[in-house]
Formats: C-alpha cells, structure tokens, sequence
C-alpha cells in the first residue's frame, strides 16, 4: 500500500494468500542496521534495514538520517515490547512517493477484538477500550486481516514473513521503497518532504492506513461494495481490515463501501464522534484519510492518501496515533479515567472543525 501525489497514483498489487500487499520490485539488501535513538525502558522499536539502492547512493546519509528521524517518533511514543523489522528501499522510477508491502495475517474477528479488549485492560489503553467497547455498532465478519506488527503488538505469535535475498536469515514485517526522484534530499530534484511519506509508509507496515481496510483487494480486483456483505473472502471466509472496525457513515451507521461519492469516517464512538474523513477516491487506499477528493486534509495529515508535499509529522495528538492506539499500539498511561474517553473524543473533533473553518 502507498501514498499518490495530488495530481495522481500508481500502485503494483500483490494477493497473496495471507491478504493484501503492494510492491514493487526489490532490489538487493546491504545489511546497514541502524542503532535506534535512545528509547524508554519498554518500548517498541523499529530495526531498519537498508537496502543498497540507499547504501550505494550519493545521498545515502540524508535518507538514513531522514529515516531514522521519522522512526524515533514510535519507538519515543509506544510502549508495547516488540521489534517491528522493515527494509527501506528507495527507486527514481515510479510515479508514486512511497509504497509499502507488508506481512498479514488472518485470525478470527473473535479472537483478534478478544485481543483489542485484553490489551486495552491490561496496558490502560482507553483509547482502544473506549472503540472495543462500541464495536457491536461497527463491521463485523468472521475474519480481520492485519499486518504481523498489529497481531504482535496484541499478543499474538505472528512472526515476520516478508524475506529478500540481500539480507539472508532476516524476515520483515514490511518493505518500504521511496520514490528518491520527487522527495527533496533524496538524489533528485523533488520537492515533496520526506517525513510524513516516511511516517505514511511506517503506519501501513504498523496495521493503519491502506492495511487497515479490505476493500482496496475489492477495486483492484475490479469489483465493488456496498456493504460489508461485498467483504472479500480470504481462505474460504469474509475478511475486513482491523480500522473497518471504526468506519462509519453516522452514528450507529457502519461504513463499508467503495463508492467515490460516499462519506466515511474514523470513529471510536461507535460514530458519534467523526475524527477525520477517511479516503473514499480508489486512485487511493481506503483506509487512508482524505474524503471523497483527491486532496489531503484541512489540515493535512501523515495519513492523507494524496500528499501535497507540506512538511508535516506525527504528534501525540494525530488521529494516526489514535488509529494506532485503537489497534492496540500503547502509550504510557495517562493518569485520567477511562471515563474521560468521550470528552478527550468530542475536544479533538471540536478542535479540528475549528481549524478546518479557519482555513
């Protein structure tokens, strides 16, 4: 899955039998591991690889450094104690800024929000408890595909899958290959900021983003939804990505269709509260943010699905970090009540409404 330009967007789609995944050819690996910056005590930590088209470039330290900066924000912010392995590549001959293939897989809907509901409990995560707690309102179907980090950072034993042959012996859990020809410090003459493409690319390996929706394995493969009834089937059994769980039309309304002119939304009230639009143009990912138009945002954000080259970056309070959080990605609790949910919800939908009206 990946990030298109304002003016246009091109994906390579790969099913496999696990789920859904984007790529584009990989070259071979250099085996640079990166030490990560300096992290809390229990943290989760993100192990880059890179490739030798970044090695090997003129302009190798710019892009490690650019990186690596973009990934100290999740190792500083989630606390959950796993290693997230990802070979980061780069290409000038694509007309995409960033794409990304990661590794799936499908357990129950039962046993993956048994998970969301264990993880929230015992980690004080009142974000996921607060979407776990009104998942009767949502989609529903007897599978969710996520990607190994998600399942991991729940508990589960899903090891990395994705393998490549310039790095014997390491398996990942995504490959991520940047257009080095539009990003600006990357060896060409681009313009595009790195960051918030890097940090696009990284959500989509952690579960949020193109691989939290089933429905772009729909359109590509030339069909359609209205409902979560048109769910594709993955090994014999309807299958729905972990942030379909909080997409709805209204409140007590879920959301699952493919139309371009439908209105669809993240939302951890069972759709009370909208948070951020959630793409619906298929030259995108579904599960990325941006509404019915090929635009980002008002503001824009990491997790727009069409970027307009604003330097932006993840803060605590991005509606990718709720996403994360619904999913089960955990931060250092907050010393509030679980009951303060709703409010904290309602406050940040105010807040944008306000920046949106201002703009």
């Amino acid at each position: 899955m990946g990030i298109g330009l304002v003016s246009g967007t091109n994906r390579g789609l790969q099913t496999t039998k696990a789920g859904l995944c984007y790529r584009l050819g990989a070259p071979l690996l250099g085996l640079a591991l990166l030490a990560g910056a300096s992290r809390p005590a229990q943290a989760l930590v993100i192990d880059p690889v890179f490739s030798s088209s970044i090695t090997g470039s003129a302009d190798a330290a710019t892009i490690e450094s650019d990186i690596t900066n973009a990934i100290s924000f999740y190792d500083n912010t989630f606390v959950n104690p796993i290693t997230v392995n990802i070979d980061f590549q780069i290409t000038s001959s694509a007309s995409f800024l960033g794409q990304s293939l990661s590794s799936t897989g499908v357990p129950s809907y039962a046993s993956y929000t048994s998970a969301l509901d264990a993880n929230a409990v015992q980690n004080q995560n009142a974000v996921e408890l607060g979407g776990y707690n009104h998942l009767s309102t949502g989609n529903q179907a007897p599978q969710i595909m996520a990607t190994t980090a998600d399942l991991r950072a729940l508990g589960f034993n899903s090891p990395a899958t994705l393998t490549d042959s310039g790095a014997p012996g390491v398996n990942f859990d995504g490959i991520i290959t940047f257009n080095a020809g539009l990003l600006t410090g990357f060896g060409g003459s681009g313009s595009y900021a790195p960051n918030p493409v890097i940090q696009h690319e990284i959500d989509e390996v952690l579960g949020i983003g193109g691989p939290g929706s089933t429905l772009n394995i729909l359109t590509n493969n030339g069909k359609s939804a209205s409902s979560v009834a048109d769910a594709p089937v993955i090994d014999g059994l309807a299958t729905i990505g972990p942030l379909d769980l909080f997409r709805y039309s209204a409140s007590g309304t879920p959301s699952y269709t493919s139309s371009g002119s439908a209105s669809s939304y993240f939302s951890l009230d069972g759709g009370a509260t909208d948070l951020v639009a959630f793409n619906q143009n298929s030259g995108g990912d579904f599960a990325d943010w941006g509404g019915t138009s090929q635009q980002p945002t008002t503001p824009p954000e990491v997790q727009d699905a069409f970027q307009g080259g604003t330097n932006i970056a993840l803060n605590p309070n991005s509606p990718e970090v709720l996403a994360l959080q619904a999913i089960g990605y955990d931060t250092v609790p907050e010393p509030a009540s679980l009951a303060l949910l709703g409010s904290a919800l309602a406050g940040l939908a105010l807040a944008r409404r306000r920046v949106t009206r201002r703009a």
